[in-house]
């Protein structure tokens, strides 16, 4: 893929693009088809280089040809309007497309999560924090799947962006396994997904660095550790977040206590669920200083409490996602080390899996998907990610199954 550097000029909230907005790297910063959120995301957008890739830059061009050959048909345009002419990146030149209307693709929604849990100051936060969680739970509901393979995966990638990751994965496995708390009520599920999200906002930059660093936390670190829930509460209710559940959720997401969940009030109970879910994905996730786990490794970090007992939060985490949840890699009975797909509908029942490494550690030719109920073909262990040096091609897998 050939990238080509692309000025701002034109861009606007609102208007779907008619190309993928992406970094230095490649990666996709705003896919094609969909608009740049509001200016908030303009801004990010502007403070970095952008590209676009060399195929997509006739399409561009011949817009911009476009409105050329439109202003010179109508007349009365000087040469000088002409001159500053810039393509009006919208595809079909309309109003700004309804908010329902919106594509929802994951990397504008993780363009949006960076930007407002690195600015609890940014105008409006709290209701575009609404509208950005509720998008993302839109899609989780209509997608669990293929959700978790998306973020279960990329945990274990080490990716650039670790915070913002991982507090979209921690609220969207409280999401799911929310209702199986005891006494849950529906109307905990805004309070719950939201302090998920917002949980590191009092450490965010220190999140980031922590997963670079290869030395042991010193101790100034170390204490902004220990105070980033109650810094994070204090950022969110200047923010203007008045809502108690919410605050007592993430104050207490790293000290509520173990025990039976219907003793406790419904706050701790909330918070139990999201140091739990906090837990199992940390352990997912790679660092410099430590290799992500398999997900039976994670699950087993989830279920038990601090003095080895079962934990009921634990427990309604792992029926939600199972000992092998989709986008974690199992190691097959014939040495092959596969990707799985899919949830399990119950514990017994046979993985939805496929292929991609063959018994001697190369890549298949092809990906293959594998029938685990077959003995051949049996799950026998979890494979930590960092331990398959395969880049699946998620989107083409999932066309397989």
């Amino acid at each position: 893929m050939k990238l080509v550097p692309i000025t701002p000029d034109g861009l606007e909230p609102g208007y779907p693009l008619p190309f993928s907005l992406r970094d230095i790297n490649g990666q996709v910063l705003v896919h094609r088809g969909s608009p740049i959120a509001d200016q908030q995301q303009l801004g990010y957008l502007l403070a970095r280089a952008l590209f676009i890739e060399e195929g997509e830059k006739d399409f561009a061009q011949r817009q911009l040809n476009a409105q050329v050959d439109q202003m010179l048909r109508t007349g009365g345009a000087t040469l000088g309007a002409i001159a500053a002419l810039r393509p009006e990146f919208d595809q079909r030149a309309t109003e700004p497309m309804p908010l329902a209307e919106r594509p929802l693709e994951w990397p504008d929604l993780e363009s949006r999560a960076r930007v407002l849990l690195g600015d609890t100051g940014a105008t409006r936060w709290v209701p575009r924090v609404d509208d950005l969680a509720q998008e993302m739970l839109n899609r989780l509901d209509r997608q669990v799947d293929a959700t978790l393979l998306r973020f279960i995966h990329l945990a274990g990638r080490q990716p650039e962006d670790y915070s913002t990751h991982h507090a979209i994965l921690v609220m969207l496995l409280c999401a799911l396994a929310g209702p199986r708390l005891p006494g849950w009520q529906p109307e905990w599920r805004r309070p719950l997904t939201r302090a998920a999200l917002s949980m590191n906002v009092g450490m965010t930059v220190l999140q980031q660095a922590l997963v670079r660093q290869a030395e042991p936390l010193n101790p100034v670190q170390r204490n902004q550790v220990h105070l980033h829930a109650q810094r994070g509460v204090e950022l969110l209710q200047a923010a203007g977040v008045d809502d108690p559940l919410w605050l007592d959720a993430m104050r207490h997401h790293h000290d509520a206590p173990s025990g039976p969940l219907d003793k406790l009030e419904p706050a701790i109970r909330l918070a139990r669920l999201i140091q739990r879910a906090d837990r199992y994905a940390a352990r997912l996730s790679a660092r410099r200083n430590r290799a992500a786990l398999s997900a039976k490794a994670a699950a087993q970090a989830a279920f038990f409490d601090e003095g080895g007992h079962p934990d009921e939060a634990g427990q309604a985490l792992l029926a939600e996602t199972g000992l092998h949840p989709p986008g974690a890699w199992v190691k097959l009975a014939c040495g092959e080390v596969a990707l799985v797909m899919k949830r399990q509908p119950n514990p017994k029942a046979p993985l939805t899996v496929v292929s991609l490494v063959n018994r001697e550690g190369m890549p298949l030719a092809v990906p293959a998907v594998r029938h685990t109920a077959l003995p051949k073909y049996k799950v026998e262990g979890g494979v930590p990610s960092g331990d398959v040096r395969v880049q699946p091609n998620l989107e083409q897998l999932q066309k397989l199954v």
